[in-house]
């Protein structure tokens, strides 16, 4: 393709760690190593700038745009708008009309009339003679409201409303989470295309993490209530007899300082504070060697719009037991054991079953590497690419 498209992240920041930053990092760099022959401008905010030109400083054909608030003021010779920067910078409405007029005149003046939301939130809404495709991963708030608090919880369902009934494309990440937007928006699924996520490319990995144990399994995720950490350390509270070398690793970052405080104090009260580790947010040349080492990923959570540590196992050869709910299953296939979402007994057999017999377990690692092999990122490239093609 030969053109001028512009990607907006402005609702991301290079600090975090979640599926959707892992998901745009990845895909941009396949997209742009791909289409050399268009010219991409990606819409940032001035605190990211530093962080996306390093990122993608060998593509030439990579421009960017900064959108700063205090600059936009700084335009306007009415000193006294200053004055108003405080508020501004609490009233999202007021802040979105300044980004958007800037972003409108960026796009006007570049004569750019193709972009891409990939954070999965048209932000800013109302830009005018600009064709959209915005990726979607998932509807969880939907599902279960009661994860998120009440200001947060309207504020996703109004964004991703109006991306789903909005954009002229939409990216979902997994069939589940297609189905779920057809479901609940009543959108067209004809103007829905499912393009799966992938492993994390490897750049310089670290043999090993120092204060891994040496008999361990795996949870990547970030401490949340619908990722169910809970019912690992009711889990490794029941195995602890029959296998007393086992530990349980947990990596991500803390989203509910609550929940890790129970997750601390349960861990205490079944004494397991020797056996169970929170290693928290871990930097991503080190996953590597965990999944290595780990016995097995265990994946209980009750909701996913597609869960990259699931085909980052499958890669590695790591055998997976997950839950079978939302996107799990699908990505899953037949290279893992599933069990019943919050079902101990299921789980803790699973486990065991892992552990104990050798042939299942060389058996679901075949069955993972060959699963591995139906995601790539470069795959996900060219489908998106394909998308943005269709609009051009």
């Amino acid at each position: 393709m030969s053109g001028k498209i512009a990607i907006n992240l402005l609702s991301i920041s290079p600090k975090s760690s979640t599926g959707s930053f892992v998901y745009i990092k990845n895909l941009l760099d396949s997209l742009f190593a791909l289409d050399t022959d268009s010219l991409y401008f990606l819409i940032i905010d001035n605190a990211s700038r530093t962080y996306f030109i390093k990122r993608f400083k060998n593509y030439p054909n990579v421009k960017y745009h900064a959108v700063s608030i205090r600059r936009d003021l700084l335009l306007n010779p009415v000193r006294a708008l200053l004055k108003l920067w405080a508020k501004i910078k609490k009233d999202r409405r007021r802040r979105e009309a300044i980004i958007k007029g800037e972003v409108q005149r960026f796009l006007d003046k570049k004569r750019i009339n193709l972009m891409f939301f990939p954070s999965g939130t048209m932000y800013p809404a109302g830009l005018k003679n600009i064709k959209t495709v915005t990726t979607v991963f998932d509807l969880q708030h939907e599902y279960f409201p009661n994860n998120f608090s009440n200001a947060y919880l309207a504020r996703r369902r109004t964004d991703t409303a109006y991306a789903s009934h909005n954009s002229d494309r939409i990216i979902a990440i997994s069939e589940f989470t297609k189905r779920s937007i057809v479901e609940k928006y009543e959108i067209n699924p004809d103007k829905i295309i499912v393009i799966y996520l992938a492993p994390q490319q490897e750049k310089d990995s670290r043999p090993s993490l120092s204060g891994l144990p040496a008999n361990f399994i795996f949870y990547p995720a970030a401490i949340w209530l619908h990722k169910n950490h809970r019912i690992l350390i009711e889990a490794t509270k029941v195995l602890k007899s029959k296998f007393p070398n086992l530990h349980l690793v947990f990596t991500g970052m803390t989203k509910s300082k609550k929940i890790k405080e129970e997750l601390y104090a349960l861990t205490e009260a079944y004494g397991l504070t020797d056996r169970i580790h929170f290693f928290g947010f871990v930097p991503d040349e080190d996953m590597p060697s965990i999944y290595k080492q780990a016995k097995a990923l265990v994946y209980p959570s009750s909701f996913e719009g597609f869960g990259i540590p699931l085909v980052e196992a499958f890669k590695f050869g790591t055998p997976v037991i997950a839950a079978d709910n939302s996107s799990i299953s699908e990505v899953v296939g037949g290279a893992g054991i599933l069990f019943k979402t919050g079902d101990l007994g299921m789980l803790t057999k699973g486990i065991e079953r892992i552990l104990s017999d050798d042939s299942l377990r060389g058996d679901l690692i075949k069955k993972g590497r060959e699963r591995a092999k139906d995601f790539s990122w470069d795959a996900s490239a060219r489908k998106t690419l394909d998308v943005l093609n269709h609009l051009c």
